[in-house]
């Protein structure tokens, strides 16, 4: 190999040295960081539409906050705090005058705390293994609905019963201006407790009507747990 060859060979040699060079302390890291900024950027996107989203959620939310306050107020009515039986006295005699029956009591049991478990329907018994092979086997209760936020703690259920005078449809109609009034009352039974099993349905009659009115406490409120017993 000639002088002249050698030298060619050198410099291109040396010439790859300067441009791997180049590569490992210049370009490689550029490429690395621009990269890097890359998965940042798509990192930063995908937080921003998150957050845009939110945004979009909160603003809806505060456009319906009004409506939102207007039914929770209702509920508050619905199922107060506190046991409210000023109120509730007033809703049932409301709802008698404008049903035509007659108070003659109105008594509001003890407050007992909520329990789940007990106010689940009582499940139908399994079909006899005697039966017919073509009887339909008898449906089982619906499990209850729950949930976790409402507990004794919190919930508590007030037996009432109001003694009426009034007709069967004068009765009826009392019922239900209990259960459409403004405090949600459960009805549970009504029943005649006149002596004279004969009566006419249009004849003044005694009824005894049975329910349930409820107390849910807010957060940080002890007036449900704490609700004091009926008269």
């Amino acid at each position: 190999m000639n002088r002249n060859r050698l030298s060619l060979v050198v410099a291109l040699v040396a010439i790859g040295a300067v441009l791997a060079g180049a590569w490992f302390l210049g370009v490689q890291p550029q490429l690395a960081q621009a990269a890097d900024h890359s998965t940042q950027q798509t990192d930063i996107d995908a937080t921003n539409a998150r957050n845009r989203a939110e945004l979009a959620r909160l603003e809806k939310a505060s456009e319906e906050l009004g409506a939102t306050k207007a039914e929770l107020d209702v509920l508050r009515v619905s199922v107060p705090s506190t046991p409210s039986t000023a109120a509730l006295l007033t809703q049932l005699n409301n709802a008698a005058g404008a049903s035509g029956v007659t108070v003659t009591a109105i008594t509001i049991g003890d407050a007992k705390a909520y329990d789940p478990v007990a106010a689940a329907p009582a499940s139908e018994p399994s079909p006899s293994t005697t039966a017919t092979p073509t009887a339909e086997p008898t449906p089982s209760a619906p499990a209850p609905l729950t949930d976790p936020a409402v507990t004794g703690a919190n919930f508590v259920v007030i037996p009432v019963t109001a003694a009426v005078k009034g007709s069967y449809d004068q009765a009826l109609a009392f019922t239900k201006a209990v259960q459409s009034g403004q405090r949600l009352f459960l009805v549970t039974g009504i029943a005649s407790t006149s002596s004279d099993g004969g009566a006419s349905p249009m004849d003044d009659q005694a009824w005894s009507l049975t329910g349930s009115v409820y107390v849910f406490a807010e957060p940080g409120d002890t007036a449900a747990a704490d609700a004091p017993k009926g008269d």
